[in-house]
């Protein structure tokens, strides 16, 4: 599957390619605000489709950082397990460890890319956020001081939960490194899972939306489905789409984009 990414990334040729980031947008406008089914494989898949069949985006991304937020807020099993010991990272791997959430996970992760058509990317926190979240669920009057070496320990406690999903045919796995940058140095037991499995391995940013294969991704701002940003001619974009957005208008702006114009 990563080899469709990569062509989609690098190909020069064809019509201007579309990333979009729509799981707000889509929560908003098709569930109506309704939760997210992250435990129902088949619901989320369909939930994908519909996206899909609305948006037409050339990747299909799983905000799987987006879950898990949703367990540090509402699976109180969950978080009680990761609060039995208070030491710095015992909460990020007991997490991680979780066996019902890695079964959930597998089982989305597998439903969606047996079922899409378009290469899926998985998005997830860096590791540095995702420690420092699971840190404040399990202990929020902790305040423990995070050092790189605890990010380097977090990310290993990442690949192996990577692990359990790599191998399903996903074409990519992206960390979002916009709050909460982790060393460069943190990353290499997550690249080496991904260059194992053939999984891209790429980075969120502000303005670019990086892969270690060298290919670069610019992002376009949000005010770009408002109608107060301009997009010159790419051949490649990012974009993600505001929840309250006008369905209309973004439609209308997709249709733009993708043809070619500038969007003013």
């Amino acid at each position: 599957m990563s080899d469709r990414l990569t062509a989609l990334l690098d190909d020069a040729g064809g019509p201007p390619r579309l990333l979009l980031d729509a799981a707000a947008y889509a929560q908003h406008v098709i569930l109506q605000d309704r939760a997210v089914p992250w435990h129902d494989a088949t619901a989320f898949s369909n939930h994908l489709s519909s996206i899909q069949s609305l948006l037409g985006s050339e990747i299909v991304l799983i905000r799987l950082d987006d879950m898990l937020a949703e367990e540090l807020e509402t699976n109180s099993v969950l978080v009680e397990a990761m609060s039995a010991k208070t030491r710095k990272g015992f909460a990020l791997r007991a997490l991680l460890r979780d066996e019902a959430l890695r079964a959930a996970v597998r089982a989305l992760v597998h439903t969606a890319t047996e079922t899409q058509r378009s290469p899926v990317i998985i998005q997830l926190p860096s590791p540095k956020a995702l420690l420092l979240s699971a840190d404040a669920a399990a202990d929020p009057d902790g305040g423990h001081e995070i050092d790189d070496d605890d990010v380097e320990n977090a990310a290993v406690y990442c690949a192996d939960w990577i692990r359990g999903f790599a191998s399903v045919g996903i074409g990519g796995i992206i960390f979002d490194e916009r709050t909460h940058r982790s060393p460069v140095e943190a990353y290499q037991p997550i690249a080496n899972t991904t260059g194992h499995y053939g999984v891209l391995l790429g980075h969120r940013h502000d303005e670019v939306l990086t892969f270690d294969h060298g290919a670069e991704v610019p992002v376009a701002a949000p005010d770009v489905f408002t109608g107060a940003e301009a997009v010159g001619h790419v051949r490649v974009l990012f974009a993600e789409i505001p929840a309250e957005t006008v369905p209309e208008t973004v439609l209308e702006r997709l249709t733009e984009m993708r043809d070619g114009l500038h969007v003013s």
